[in-house]
Formats: structure tokens, sequence, C-alpha cells
């Protein structure tokens, strides 16, 4: 019974928040250690955030990512992606899954990002969209796309922009309900090699807009600690890095002040 009640809260404030149906879920151990500031990052998760981050992958690299939202079981969410770089630009494909038997959503993409000299970066990606229900409800299909770009004004500043679902895909025609449009914008700057700090805001599409900032600080060359809050709702964020070879290992959890913590965790292997 307890159970039931705390899935119920969940959904119904997860409907209220950012993170309605179909939205365009965040992942990632390192940006989920930063609160989901990533609007400037440039690494493997940038398929997820901002794909104008993958422009500078140099290697091909594969990933996995885990987060037990909430501690609820049914409202898991798992993705992966693969990314290689070739001499035109950089391809990437992702996956993502959310839910459990009786609700759940899918989706598959497809990405690609480039340079354009040294203080522009873009990126464009490509998404199937899956909701299935349970009891013999069915299946339903979308196409959404997703562009951003990433400009550096100094060697240490720079600034961000990613635009998801543009066109307003419709999901169902009942009350029109469609997959939410949500525009991200924000900048980054490097202290040092050893620190980074990235502010954002997020505004879907007939919510409060979202405040993120988030810092990374190097300890050691393997070791990284990371720390963000965000907004609407109110989240505070903590994770930790490290790099062992060619295998990254982020950790992370996010607290959020109503329904709590969300631990989450991420694979990536790079084949250099």
């Amino acid at each position: 019974m307890v159970k039931n009640f705390t899935l119920f809260l969940a959904i119904l404030v997860l409907g209220h928040t950012s993170y309605a149906a179909n939205d365009n879920y965040p992942f990632g151990g390192r940006a989920a250690g930063m609160g989901n500031a990533a609007i400037t990052l440039y690494d493997f998760w940038a398929i997820s955030h901002n794909q104008a981050g993958l422009a500078r992958m140099q290697n091909m690299a594969a990933g996995v990512y885990f987060e037990n939202r909430f501690l609820v079981e049914e409202l898991s969410f798992g993705a992966g992606a693969f990314v290689y770089p070739t001499n035109s630009g950089v391809f990437g494909f992702n996956f993502t899954y959310f839910g459990f038997d009786l609700y759940n959503e899918a989706k598959i993409g497809l990405a690609y990002a480039r340079d354009f000299g040294e203080r522009l970066s873009t990126g464009l990606q490509l998404n199937y969209h899956n909701t299935g229900i349970g009891e013999d409800y069915g299946n339903k299909g979308n196409l959404t796309f997703e562009l951003g770009v990433i400009f550096h004004i100094l060697p240490e500043l720079s600034i961000g922009a990613h635009l998801f679902n543009p066109t307003r895909a419709k999901i169902g025609d009942f009350a029109d309900e469609r997959i939410p449009t949500i525009f991200k914008t924000g900048f980054g700057y490097e202290f040092s090699e050893r620190v980074m700090l990235i502010a954002e805001v997020e505004k879907s599409v007939n919510l409060d807009p979202v405040f993120k900032v988030g810092v990374e600080y190097r300890i050691t060359d393997p070791v990284y600690l990371r720390g963000g809050i965000g907004t609407n709702p109110t989240t505070n964020s903590f994770g930790f890095g490290l790099e062992l070879g060619n295998l990254n290992i982020d950790l992370a959890t996010s607290y959020h002040y109503v329904l709590g913590y969300s631990p989450q965790i991420s694979f990536v292997y790079h084949f250099k």
C-alpha cells in the first residue's frame, strides 16, 4: 500500500515538473552529479544534454547509465550509447527506457556533431519515441529532433544552447497531448584545469523555468568531485568520477525535497 502510494505521488509530481511524459530526460553520471547543468560539456554523455558537445570526441566509445529514480523500481530509468568519430564529424547512437510493464517510454536517437573552427561546435539528433501502456491500450510512436550549439567566447568561457522538439510532436488526440518543446541555454567557465562551473536555464512549454548550477573539481588526475543545485523542483546533487585507464566510472545521487533520493551510475569505455 505504501509503495503504491509512493508510486502514485511520484507520477503525480513528475507530471507537474519538467520531466513530463516523453520528456527529453537527461542521462549520464557526470552531469547527474552536477545537477544536470551540462549545456557546455564536451564529453561522451553530451549525446543526452547537447549533441554539440560530441564534436571533440577523439575515440570510439560506448557507455551505459542507470538511475533508480526516487528508489522506486517502477520509475527506473536506463540508457546506453555509442559514439564513433570520423574525419567528417562524430556520429552517435543512443537508447533510453523508463517505466515498467503497465507504463513505459522508450527513445532511440541518431546524432551527428562537428566543429566549425576552434570556437563553434554544432550537433543534431533525430529521435523515435515509443509510449507503451498496458491493459490493451497499446503503443504509440513519434518522431522528434533536437539540435544544439556551443560557442567559445574565450578559451575558458563558453556559451551553449539546445532545442528539443521544436515541432511539438503530437502524442494523441485526447486533450491535444504533445511531447514538450524544451529550450536550454547557459554558460560554462573553467577557473583552472581543475575547477569548472556551468550555469543554465531550461524552459519547457507551459512550465516554469528551471535554473541549474553545477561545479566539478578534479582532486587528482583520475578523481573528480561534483555538486549541483536546481529549481522547480528544488534538487541537490552530488557525485564523483574515476578515470581508470580507458574506463570512466561516474557515481551520483540527487535529492528531491518531496520524493527523496535518486542514485545514478554510468560507465563509459573508450576504445583508444
